[in-house]
């Protein structure tokens, strides 16, 4: 038997989406969030010798705040649930779901992120530490699995689970917010109208544009070009990434090596055995070639890391016909992309876009 209340109430939300967006998609029938996953914040210390000190290099480390948002996709879409999961080069604020990250530690043997996850409407899902350790053993065998994977797991999880809080009728009105969110952006004097943003930053949803809006139209139209180049730009993350993750695995695996060897000695300096005196020519010797290996590995590393954060294919995407071409950096490649929808928007519209 169908519990009515419920049923007209799951009805309705799918009548503000067909009343947006015409006829329902399965995909909005399900209705998944997107999420958008911003690339890291490093976390680098503007003081080289904290760097030198915590053992950061900022090459290295600005290639994880890249890799880090890839593996996270790579476990949100295999958990499922959700829509489509893009790494994004810039903000998007007007994400359905949009998940930031810094990275407060990683060294091979221990990995700590500071992890928020914010919807459209302003609700703050998550804001907390996700911390792992890992051992020289857990390098061994094959190198494909990333030794700290259970942070994402533990991630993907605690995310689930707010989604699953959440109502279909609250899901469909994130994502017409997230829409209409992004039409402010390009016409407030148009859209704006049609939310509201409380004290705290949230968003409420006033009333819908008529169905058929043509304006809205151009605005659904234009997101889904943006998706496009987020598309494109999340494929390369995912190839470099790929590239450079073998390299990396090692890297952690010598710098796990090196802080157990390090702890070791430093315990023997207290007194417990060691091969060389504590100050001897021989203990001194040791700790030197590991230094010295770890740090012929890291600059090795050093350099295929900035290879990853500088090599980027130039993008070509096609508008009713027009190609252009986008070149740079994938930050630069988005600015870019984005004022040239901009400026479409304009001439069809003849408004000015909001800057």
């Amino acid at each position: 038997m169908y519990h009515w209340p419920a049923l007209a109430h799951t009805l309705r939300g799918f009548l503000v989406l067909w009343l947006v967006m015409g006829p329902v998609s399965a995909h909005a029938q399900e209705a998944f969030l997107d999420v958008g996953l911003l690339v890291f914040d490093p976390g680098i210390p503007a003081d080289k010798a904290a760097r030198s000190r915590l053992g950061i290099f900022p090459e290295i480390r600005k290639s994880e705040a890249k890799y880090m948002p890839v593996v996270l996709r790579d476990v949100l879409m295999q958990r499922g649930g959700w829509g489509a999961v893009r790494v994004l080069p810039e903000l998007m604020d007007s994400s359905e779901l949009l998940v930031t990250g810094k990275i407060l530690q990683s060294d091979g043997q221990q990995l700590s992120l500071q992890i928020r996850a914010q919807d459209a409407a302003g609700v703050i899902w998550l804001d907390a530490v996700y911390e792992g350790s890992a051992t020289p053993a857990d390098y061994t065998g094959s190198l494909q699995r990333d030794p700290f994977v259970q942070v994402y797991e533990n991630i993907a999880s605690d995310l689930l689970q707010a989604r699953e809080r959440l109502g279909a009728a609250r899901t469909s009105t994130i994502r017409e917010i997230a829409l209409l969110r992004y039409a402010s952006a390009l016409a407030p004097e148009v859209f704006s109208e049609y939310l509201a943003v409380g004290e705290s930053g949230e968003y409420t949803l006033q009333r819908l544009p008529a169905r058929g809006d043509p304006m809205l139209e151009r605005i659904v139209r234009l997101r889904e070009q943006e998706y496009r180049f987020i598309d494109t730009v999340d494929e390369q993350y995912v190839n470099l990434s790929d590239a450079i993750a073998p390299a990396y695995l090692l890297w952690r695996q010598y710098s796990a090596e090196q802080a157990v060897f390090v702890g070791d000695f430093e315990d023997r300096v207290l007194g417990r055995e060691s091969r060389g005196r504590p100050g001897s020519f021989t203990a001194l010797e040791q700790t030197y070639n590991t230094y010295r290996l770890s740090r012929i590995h890291a600059q090795d590393l050093d350099e295929l890391a900035l290879g990853f954060n500088n090599e980027v294919l130039p993008t070509s995407l096609d508008i009713s016909g027009t190609v252009y071409k986008l070149s740079g950096t994938l930050e630069n490649q988005y600015g870019e992309w984005r004022d040239i929808l901009q400026q479409i928007f304009a001439l069809e519209t003849g408004l000015t876009p909001s800057p």
